[in-house]
């Protein structure tokens, strides 16, 4: 991560020399999850289209060997015979184009955006896969948090259930204390029970991810928090991996207009060939060496419409190209002032929440100091300890919604992937 980021420190922090960072998850998520092997895969692929269109500027080289085996029979009338007759013909091609109007240099330029579409490809895949990654990392983190802070909860109303059972059998509480006290354990309980399955899936699902177990994870997330809407917005319409999938799509469809418009135009193409042909394999025959070199002018006279045909096509299709992208730029402004707005909103819930944590802390303390001394039932303590709990639900769910948003906006903006740069596979 950049020496500008300064690290956001949250409640119940525990800090472990073997704690798995956010950086370490990314770096396993890179390295391990299938989808990055099968994005590479189709990386090298579509390298052989810029090898393909590179060869259709080299000399086509083909060779024939024949050989044929002839009998016949000759009748005069006075004699008869059956010669036999094998030839050996070895014939070697040469044929390069000569000029074309620089159609061939076109599909080159064509083949090299379709690449660059893949390597676009390639990092919205691994984009998606860090925002998964980190996603995954909040949840477990969250679900961890969530589980003691339930443990505690179910531990505090087991005794407080405990105690109004004692009381109700001596007659210093009454039914409706009991019930009251039974009905926030059997909450408690199964409070207790979701957040035991939510934190076992949660593991499941970032080891699915990330291809590691998610042990000893470190609570701090390094980020900026000098965003600025403005700089977001400006930077993502230049760096946006969709938006820029879009522009290479219009460039592509511009190359194939011009290859339409060229293919009406003239090419010349040379053609050399050399022959050796032996007749005489049974018999002495004759041996024949031939050479020719030859110059052929191509002029397209007419095609059956179908390159004006195709050239009015890409014509369309760049059209609908222009007009998704200028959509696609203003659908991207909105997603950003929305991600933004939830990513401030997050952040001031992440405050009050802390606030309030705080206060109940404190009430929770002089509500004990009162019970112990007679003035408060077990059933204040109860409720409050239940207020606890969601207080600390509350804030984990706004702090992982502050991360998520705050990590959504640098992939909107095309400036996630530089922070996970040293983890990226090489492309050769």
């Amino acid at each position: 991560m950049k020496n500008l980021f300064i690290s956001l420190i949250v409640i119940f922090f525990v800090k472990n020399l073997y704690a798995l960072n956010i950086d370490g998850a990314i770096k396993s998520t890179i390295k391990n999850n299938p989808k990055v092997k099968i994005a590479l895969e189709k990386i090298r692929e579509s390298k052989e289209i810029i090898v393909y269109a590179t060869g259709s500027k080299l000399p086509t080289v083909t060779s024939t060997v024949s050989g044929t085996y002839s009998k016949a029979d000759t009748k005069t009338t006075t004699t008869s015979t059956t010669p036999e007759n094998i030839t050996d013909s070895y014939k070697i091609t040469v044929s390069q184009n000569v000029y074309d109007y620089g159609a061939n240099d076109l599909e080159i330029e064509r083949s090299k955006i379709l690449f660059n579409n893949e390597l676009i490809v390639f990092k919205l895949t691994i984009q998606d896969l860090i925002l998964d990654a980190i996603n995954g990392y909040l949840m477990v983190i969250n679900f961890e948090k969530s589980l003691e802070s339930n443990k505690k909860n179910y531990d505090s109303v087991f005794q407080a259930l405990d105690e109004t059972k004692t009381r109700f059998n001596i007659g210093s509480a009454t039914l409706y204390d009991l019930q009251n006290a039974e009905a926030s354990f059997a909450l408690a309980t199964t409070n207790l029970f979701s957040a035991e399955q939510n934190l076992l899936i949660s593991k499941k699902s970032f080891k699915k991810i990330v291809g590691m177990n998610p042990i000893n994870l470190e609570d701090v997330i390094e980020i900026d928090i000098n965003l600025d809407i403005n700089t977001i917005i400006k930077s993502s319409l230049e760096n946006n991996l969709n938006l820029l999938l879009i522009n290479n799509d219009i460039q592509n469809k511009d190359i194939l207009i011009l290859k339409e418009k060229k293919s009406k135009k003239p090419s010349l193409d040379i053609i050399g060939t050399g022959l050796y042909s032996n007749g005489g394999r049974l018999e002495n025959g004759t041996e024949n060496t031939s050479g020719s070199i030859a110059l052929t002018l191509t002029i397209p006279l007419f095609q059956q419409g179908q390159d004006d045909s195709n050239i009015r096509k890409y014509q369309s299709q760049k059209i609908q190209a222009e007009m998704k992208l200028q959509d696609e730029k203003e659908n991207l402004e909105i997603l950003i002032s929305n991600t933004f707005k939830d990513y401030k909103i997050s952040q001031s819930q992440m405050n009050s929440n802390t606030i309030i944590i705080k206060s109940i802390e404190t009430s929770l303390k002089s509500l004990k100091e009162e019970y112990n001394i007679g003035t408060k039932t077990i059933s204040d303590l109860m409720e409050e300890e239940e207020k606890l709990l969601n207080a600390n639900v509350n804030f984990l769910n706004s702090k992982k919604n502050y991360l998520n948003n705050y990590f959504k906006l640098k992939s909107l903006d095309g400036s996630l992937m530089n922070l996970f740069e040293d983890y990226l596979p090489s492309i050769n």
